[in-house]
C-alpha cells in the first residue's frame, strides 16, 4: 500500500512539473523537447534510453559545464555509433582542484562550443527518451540549471540512476566508496575504464545498467520499475 501511494504521488508530482515546464518552454528552443512525454508504464525494452554524463568545474549545481557525453542504449546494447562527446566553452577560469580530476585545461575549455548549442543538440537526443546516469540527481541538477541559465526553462525528464538501482535491488553492507561507478562495474566483471571523461563515463554507466537488469532477472520490466523517484 505504501509503495502504491508513493507511485501515485510521484506520478502526480511529475505530471505537474512537466506541464509547468511545457508552458514555460513555449516559443523557446526547448519547446520541441516538451512535445513528447514518455509514459512510465511502457516496457523497458521498448523505452528509448540515453546514457548521459557531464564533466564540470566542481559539483555545485551552478558549476560550469565543461563536457557532455551521451550514447543510446538500444535492444539491450550500448550503441557506440550513436555516441557523442562535446566540449563546452568555459566562461571563467577553472578551479585547479577540478582540473586535476577531469583533466580539461583552461585552454581546452576555451575552445569548446557554446553551452546553448550543446544543450540544443542534447535536448534533441533526449526528446522522448529516459536518461540513464550514475548519481542521476547530479546530472539532473546540472541539466536543469543549464537550461534555466540559457533558455529560462527548467528541465523535467525521466531519470534512471544506476547508483539508486544498486541500493534498491541489491542491498548489502558496503564501503564508503562502494557505490562508485568503477567499483560497481568491477563487481559485475565489467572492464576498468578511465574515469572523469564525459563519453567514457556515459558508456560505462550504460553498460552497468544493462548488467544490473541482467542480474535482476525480471521479465517484462516497466520503465516505472527502474525510474529514480524523489
Amino acid at each position: 500500500m505504501k509503495l502504491d501511494w508513493q507511485n501515485w504521488f510521484y506520478k502526480k508530482h511529475f505530471a505537474q512539473h512537466w506541464e509547468r515546464a511545457k508552458k514555460a518552454a513555449k516559443s523557446t528552443p526547448m519547446d520541441h523537447y516538451y512535445d513528447a512525454l514518455l509514459p512510465e508504464d511502457m516496457l523497458l525494452d521498448d523505452t528509448p534510453l540515453v546514457a548521459l554524463d557531464f564533466e564540470s568545474d566542481g559539483l555545485k549545481k551552478d558549476a560550469q559545464l565543461l563536457e557532455a557525453g551521451w550514447v543510446r542504449i538500444i535492444d539491450r546494447a550500448v550503441k557506440l555509433k550513436t555516441a557523442q562527446q562535446l566540449r563546452i566553452q568555459a566562461g571563467s577560469r577553472l578551479q585547479e582542484a577540478a582540473v586535476i580530476i577531469h583533466r580539461i585545461t583552461d585552454d581546452a575549455a576555451a575552445k569548446g562550443q557554446q553551452e546553448a548549442d550543446v544543450l540544443a543538440l542534447l535536448l534533441e537526443t533526449l526528446k522522448g527518451s529516459a536518461i540513464v546516469a550514475h548519481g542521476a540527481a547530479v546530472e539532473h541538477a546540472f541539466l536543469n540549471t543549464a537550461c534555466l541559465r540559457n533558455f529560462g526553462v527548467p528541465f523535467v525528464g525521466r531519470f534512471i540512476c544506476t547508483m539508486h538501482l544498486e541500493k534498491r535491488w541489491f542491498p548489502k553492507q558496503r564501503t564508503a566508496d562502494g557505490l562508485r561507478l568503477g567499483k560497481l562495474r568491477a563487481q559485475y566483471g565489467l572492464p576498468s575504464y578511465r574515469a572523469h571523461d564525459g563519453l567514457t563515463d556515459a558508456i560505462a554507466c550504460g553498460e552497468l545498467f544493462l548488467a544490473q537488469c541482467a542480474r535482476r532477472k525480471v521479465e517484462n520490466l516497466l520503465l516505472k520499475d527502474v525510474l529514480m523517484k524523489g
